[in-house]
């Protein structure tokens, strides 16, 4: 009698074979990367209604970058305005095959929709900016009547009475009884910048942040002025003539630029100012009133990183005490924050004068801080953190790397200290906004598999998430996409344990060895999430699940959620020991007997370009061949703002004497492909310019593209993304051949 497993398992692998997506069904790269995105548009600023029971976001649900407003109570979505245009009005080249006329529909195509969503008090309907104006949106009848000009960093007062925003680099109220405009501040100057296009295209002088008293009768806020910062020019093309475009940029050890903290009286009258020293060495970390008023916490951290300071002011007076100070050497990328208990008795902050990042109390009158939280990191998606009080019971909600590395949970923590209980069950990381009456959370969640989607949380802690927004278009939910295998190993060079994520072809042929594609390669990327900004997520997937590559992602040093000491061993030593857990990572691939350790990869950019370039100028043949985008060529040229990682040049010249890369070249032999932005203003595209110099007058071949009305992201445009990413893959393709041998 014959086995019936025995004939069942034919047919199952047949089963298996016919139902597993061909390598030819897989999206190619131009349709990952062009719109209408095939992983939908990410819904963003939920924001919840003054009665908690619904939500308001903005999203747009045909995967093109135009948001409209929508709101969801728990169950149905509703969409409240129909602004976004007809996708096949703004796709594809148009009739009119002009350069003027196709750079136009690229920007209608590119547009970003409605910004700054916030309730009405009463709950009767929104507010939000388009186009320059505020608009008001009656809920009763469905209407939208513009009620002004618009702004940014919008908010109702506690007592319900004003709308504030920032307008031209000051503070402007609106009554909501009267409808009248109010300029509190005439502290805002206009930036100098002719061209619309990159990271430092600011006023000279801003409100930055501010916040309201508890009783809505005044707001403290930030003040920034940068008008003796020096001119920085960044020429620009594409226009009738060429012109030189200047823009306000510190370089490393520049003083110039001024933060003070003032608070102002919503009847009128000049701006308080607070006396907080070194206002060109410090930065702001947080501002917050007391529970009553009466007091104004402020984190300031030093520019270069090394020093923060926790004071209690009291604005009545102006008198500061301070309240905690810490220094630590090597603490780069400042994560902290700092706030009030519910009964304003203590100050809850984040700290890392111990081996974590960790979540502490300290009472408001000073003394010994109380460590709340284990060994783990307090941080959120993208190395931050979120931290919250319930409004009844005082207890703590925070994002935190508890449960693993590579995810973020939201948990909750007793006031009153001792275990904390986790919220969020679904794998990957959250993004979490409270309800006013502390009982649900409205969350952003992604994971490997699934992009960015609004969910509801009840924290009645029997509830699970109920996921409101289905963003993807119908083509991705047909693929069955790939779960990665996270890793560890130890490192070639010290007692670090390296983190990687690796996502495997699903039906790799036995006895053949793949190639590897690193990248795109970061710090912070072995996490559990699909990348809504950049379609990074999508080319390492489908480089995967077409059979072509092995790929492969690393969390080098300077990464969060392992502790302090490795977060801090990347300082000043870019292209150091990061590069060695990349080639740890090299190493443990090379024991595995699937891949090809002669065909391996890498691609990344701005920090992640400098890898690959000291890579392949520092270790030949360790890569066959790598895509640098806007690499971070010359700390020289780096900006005041990276003074977390580079420090300045008087205190610590040896950073700086040995911060470049212009120093290196003469040994690269591998294949390298080099795309920068001409509108680069956070690396600019001279550095790339005095690099390629170098390796022409050394003999060198490689290959250089720009993108001409790009920023430092040269593929944020849907038209720039199929170029770049098409050379990047076809490049690959020519120097590391895919698939199996």
């Amino acid at each position: 009698m014959s086995d019936p497993l025995r004939l069942l398992c034919p047919l199952l692998l047949l089963l298996a074979v016919a139902t597993a997506p061909a390598a030819a069904d897989i999206p190619k790269v131009d349709r990952l990367v062009s719109l209408p995105k095939l992983d939908g548009t990410a819904p963003g600023n939920p924001v919840w209604s003054p009665d908690s029971r619904r939500i308001a976001f903005l999203w747009n649900d045909h995967g093109m970058p135009f948001r409209d407003v929508w709101l969801a109570d728990g169950e149905d979505l509703t969409r409240l305005t129909t602004f976004a245009p007809d996708p096949e009005s703004v796709l594809g080249p148009g009739e009119d095959r002009s350069l003027e006329a196709l750079r136009e529909r690229a920007r209608q195509r590119e547009r970003r929709g409605v910004s700054g969503l916030v309730w009405h008090p009463d709950a009767s309907g929104l507010y939000y900016v388009l186009d320059g104006g505020l608009y008001f949106l009656d809920l009763e009848n469905g209407q939208a009547r513009r009620v002004g000009d618009g702004g940014g960093a919008l908010s109702v007062s506690p007592d319900g009475r004003s709308l504030a925003l920032i307008r031209g680099g000051d503070l402007w109220t609106k009554s909501l009884e009267s409808g009248q405009f109010r300029r509190l501040t005439e502290l805002g100057a206009a930036g100098i910048g002719t061209v619309p296009i990159g990271a430092y295209v600011r006023p000279d002088a801003y409100v930055g942040r501010y916040r309201w008293s508890p009783d809505g009768r005044r707001i403290a806020f930030e003040f920034i002025d940068q008008r003796a910062v020096r001119r920085v020019p960044f020429p620009s093309y594409l226009h009738e003539e060429p012109l030189l475009h200047e823009v306000r940029r510190p370089y490393p050890g520049d003083t110039d630029l001024i933060r003070r903290v003032g608070v102002v009286e919503l009847d009128g009258g000049e701006p308080d100012w607070l006396d907080l020293a070194d206002p060109n060495r410090r930065l702001v970390l947080d501002l917050e009133w007391s529970p009553d008023g009466d007091q104004l916490l402020i984190m300031q951290g030093a520019d270069v990183a090394e020093q923060r300071w926790i004071f209690i002011a009291r604005p009545a007076d102006g008198s500061i005490r301070q309240i905690w100070h810490d220094e630590r050497p090597r603490r780069i990328y400042p994560m902290f924050r700092a706030l009030w208990s519910g009964d304003g008795e203590s100050v809850y902050f984040i700290g890392d004068h111990e081996d974590f990042y960790r979540l502490y109390a300290i009472a408001a009158e000073g003394g010994d801080p109380q460590r709340l939280t284990g060994d783990y990191d307090i941080a959120s998606d993208r190395g931050g953190a979120w931290i919250r009080i319930e409004p009844d019971s005082g207890d703590i909600l925070m994002v935190s790397a508890e449960h693993s590395p590579y995810e973020r949970h939201v948990h909750r923590l007793p006031a009153e200290g001792g275990e904390t209980e986790r919220l969020t069950s679904l794998p990957g990381l959250h993004q979490p906004s409270l309800s006013p009456d502390g009982q649900r959370l409205a969350l952003i969640r992604s994971s490997d598999t699934t992009p960015a989607e609004l969910y509801w949380l009840e924290l009645d802690g029997a509830s699970p998430e109920r996921r409101l927004t289905r963003s993807p278009l119908p083509e991705f939910e047909v693929i069955d996409w790939l779960e990665p295998d996270y890793v560890s190993f130890p490192s070639r060079i010290d007692g670090f344990e390296i983190h990687a994520r690796i996502l495997r072809p699903p039906h790799m042929e036995p006895g053949k060895r793949y190639p590897v594609m690193f990248g795109s390669i970061y710090s912070n990327t072995v996490l559990s999430q699909w990348n809504p900004d950049r379609p990074t997520s999508f080319l390492q997937q489908q480089m995967a699940l077409k059979g072509d590559y092995i790929t492969v992602l690393v969390d080098v040093r300077g990464s969060v959620g392992y502790g302090v000491d490795f977060r801090e061993a990347f300082q000043g030593d870019w292209g150091g020991d990061d590069l060695e857990d990349l080639h740890s990572a090299v190493e443990y691939l090379a024991t595995l007997e699937e891949v090809d350790p002669d065909r391996i990869g890498i691609w990344g950019n701005s920090y992640g370009g400098l890898l690959v370039l000291t890579a392949l100028f520092k270790k030949p043949g360790l890569f066959a061949a790598g895509v640098a985008g806007a690499p971070a060529v010359d700390i020289w040229h780096f900006t005041g703002f990276d003074q977390h990682l580079t420090r300045r040049p008087d205190t610590h010249p040896e950073i700086f004497a040995d911060g470049s890369l212009l120093s290196l070249g003469e040994d690269l032999s591998d294949p390298l492909l080099i795309i920068h932005g001409v509108h680069d203003d956070i690396v600019p595209l001279k550095t790339t310019l005095m690099m390629a110099e170098k390796l022409k007058l050394l003999g060198k071949t490689f290959e250089l593209d720009l993108v001409h009305d790009s920023g430092h992201w040269w593929a944020a445009s849907d038209h720039y993304a199929r170029y770049t990413f098409g050379r990047l893959v076809e490049f690959m393709h020519r120097h590391v051949p895919p698939g199996p041998k």
